[in-house]
């Protein structure tokens, strides 16, 4: 049961995941009657998904809601895509990321952090399920909610996610947040970067006009013995932002002082809402 005042709770199966995904829907919070905004709050409103809901939707509903309160950022839906099996240990959630949010191929790895195998590579058909029945189910449900102003959000695999989504299908989303993104996959291979690749080779006129995309990690996620150094966290968002600004995508990249891979997450949050729903 959810804790947050106002959220609605409902499952979805999408036909070919294997798995039914919870879906958390946080309506708008309120903006202070005193604040005089640059920019007025219209009917139509913008929506944040936020993948790895079971482990973010809390932290970004809370952000989104205090943000909007003081004037910082527009009344913003903000929906969490989680997993109806979750119970609240990560358990299923930690090993169900692993294959919804890597690209393909699919594939079993033996993953040494968590010393065991996990299945990875069903990015494509996870992208299907949120295409053809998670957005269609929420703004069925939420008719104010703006299809023209779709956020998506994700961290770490969630990252490798977003970025394949502006890949495959950048018309779904108008801004992303790519938080400490797994650009090389697993296993990861130094200097294997199968999603910027990808981005790479895409036509200069491939991403429409108007992206925006915010890019974070923390100042020691690529330390020596950091227990994802090999991923490049860090580094690899440097290429990325120059493939995305050949494509004229607007970019922002902030590296966070003083934050590891599982530090980061809750200052990065906030500087990406305000860096894609400002009120000015």
């Amino acid at each position: 049961m959810n804790t947050i005042p106002g959220v609605e709770t409902f499952t979805v199966e999408p036909p070919g995941l294997g798995t039914a995904l919870r879906i958390s829907i946080a309506p708008p919070g309120a903006v202070r009657p005193d604040l005089r905004l640059s920019a007025p709050v219209s009917e139509a409103q913008p929506a944040v998904y936020v993948t790895d809901g079971d482990f973010h939707f809390g932290t970004v509903t809370e952000a989104a809601r205090m943000m909007t309160h003081i004037g910082e950022i527009r009344p913003t839906y903000v929906i969490g895509i989680g997993y109806a099996a979750e119970r609240g240990d990560y358990e299923y959630a930690n090993a169900r990321r692993c294959l919804d949010l890597f690209v393909p191929p699919r594939r079993s790895v033996e993953v040494s952090p968590f010393g065991t195998t996990m299945e990875f590579g069903g990015a494509d058909v996870f992208l299907r399920a949120l295409r053809e029945h998670v957005l269609p189910d929420v703004e069925l449900r939420y008719a104010r909610i703006e299809p023209t102003q779709r956020y998506l959000f994700g961290t770490s695999a969630g990252g490798q996610f977003a970025a394949h989504v502006l890949s495959q299908a950048p018309q779904l989303f108008v801004g992303y947040a790519m938080m400490s993104p797994a650009l090389q996959g697993w296993p990861m291979v130094r200097g294997a970067r199968p999603v910027l690749d990808t981005i790479a080779s895409l036509p200069m006129d491939g991403i429409p006009r108007g992206t925006r995309v915010f890019l974070s990690a923390g100042e020691y996620e690529d330390d020596p013995g950091a227990p994802f150094a090999d991923a490049a966290l860090l580094g690899n968002l440097y290429p990325l932002r120059a493939e995305l600004a050949t494509r004229g995508v607007q970019t922002r990249l902030t590296v966070l002082p003083g934050e590891t891979h599982t530090s980061v997450y809750g200052a990065a949050i906030s500087r990406a809402l305000r860096y894609l729903l400002a009120t000015s």
